[in-house]
């Protein structure tokens, strides 16, 4: 299961990569940076919840439920350390508001992409 999430977390993350870099003109190269530095942290951190989530799967409810928290909070922990390090200590480098939009877009997308791995890998396993 994590390795077809993964395959398309990769694949969107690349396509997005490739829809960025083709608006260079309209973002400037301090808004590709940042919305490329989004894009890339939020896949790994897509990818890095799912192998969390499929390493709980099987060992009950709990385990899920903590790897599911525990997720939620890492992604809150990397949304923010991002958008404080490119505030603060980078704001020539990268686009603040490009990397909070790509952060915002790409972690919705594999969300709902993720609920969609959860759910096929539930069936039939949920009472």
């Amino acid at each position: 299961m994590s390795l077809r999430y993964s395959g398309a977390v990769l694949f969107i993350g690349c396509l997005g990569a490739l829809l960025i870099v083709a608006s260079a003109g309209r973002l400037g190269e301090a808004g590709v940076r940042g919305a490329l530095l989004g894009a890339a942290l939020s896949a790994v951190a897509a990818i890095g919840v799912m192998i969390l989530l499929a390493r709980s799967y099987e060992r009950g409810w709990r385990s899920f439920l903590g790897a599911l928290v525990g997720g939620i909070l890492a992604r809150f922990l990397i949304v923010g350390a991002a958008l404080l390090y490119v505030g603060l200590r980078a704001p020539a480098s990268f686009d603040l508001i490009a990397t909070a939009v790509a952060l915002l877009g790409f972690t919705v997308i594999f969300q709902c992409l993720e609920v969609g791995f959860v759910l096929r890998g539930s069936r039939g396993k949920t009472s």
